[in-house]
């Protein structure tokens, strides 16, 4: 009598601990449940959210042009190949100076390179140095640009190695098409929230993309040629484009 009562608490004893374990086990998902169930009471729908991009491309004049430069002159000794590239750097420079047109002059390096002649299956034979100065003039007199070119091609500037247009105020087209992009982002993102019949909740996340490099122009060889008319030419700068990328995401509700 005593074993069939002892067994029969065991029993009683092991139900009571694995209907305990299982609503431990149960318990966090029914709070949960009862918490979502809650929420959804109170909202009447879990909110999503909506994303989107706005882009602005702004169209502005150049207001300054970088010229970059090169002097060359060769020397059968690097110190006379040198010697002689500082002499034409002045005469550059005078030049330059006695067209009265208003500009910014920078040397930006100077290289010296031996130049060798090769024969086939024979030692190299040291023929002479190259003394390479590079220069930059920087100018807002865009209108005289072809002027500039031409006096520093004729006064010893070999080659014209390129040449930027900019913008003497870059930060401020870049906020102004920070400025636009943002309101178009915002924009499409209400547009789509109200085809899915919502309004625009809170801002929940917003980014701008990094600011792109400057304008070049692409043919350096062209502007050598047109730099060594008889007249200076006018060159017409092409317009920038200040583009500017912005990514917004809001919460939506009902």
């Amino acid at each position: 009598m005593d074993r069939c009562t002892d067994a029969s608490q065991d029993r009683a004893l092991g139900f009571a601990f694995w209907a305990l374990v299982a609503l431990l086990m149960l318990t966090p998902v029914g709070l949960a449940r009862s918490a979502w169930a809650a929420s959804d009471a109170g909202s009447g729908k879990a909110p999503g959210t909506v994303s989107a991009e706005g882009v602005a491309r702004l169209e502005r004049a150049p207001e300054k042009a970088h010229l970059d430069l090169a002097i060359v002159r060769s020397a059968p000794k690097a110190e006379d190949a040198l010697e002689a590239a500082h002499g034409a750097l002045s005469t550059l420079q005078g030049a330059l100076a006695g067209t009265a047109i208003p500009h910014q002059f920078f040397t930006r390096g100077t290289h010296v390179t031996p130049q060798y002649r090769y024969v086939q299956n024979g030692p190299r034979t040291l023929t002479h140095y190259d003394a390479r100065l590079t220069l930059e003039i920087t100018t807002e007199a865009l209108g005289a640009l072809g002027t500039l070119l031409t006096v520093a091609n004729g006064a010893g500037a070999d080659t014209v190695t390129g040449l930027r247009y900019a913008l003497a105020d870059p930060l401020s087209h870049r906020l102004e098409a920070l400025a636009l992009a943002t309101k178009r982002a915002r924009a499409t993102a209400q547009t789509l929230a109200a085809a899915a019949d919502h309004r625009l909740g809170a801002l929940l996340h917003l980014e701008a993309d990094r600011e792109g490099g400057r304008p070049t122009f692409p043919e350096p060889m062209m502007m050598r040629a047109t730099a060594e008319m008889d007249a200076g030419p006018s060159l017409a700068p092409p317009p920038l484009t200040v583009e500017a990328r912005v990514q917004v995401r809001y919460a939506l509700q009902p």
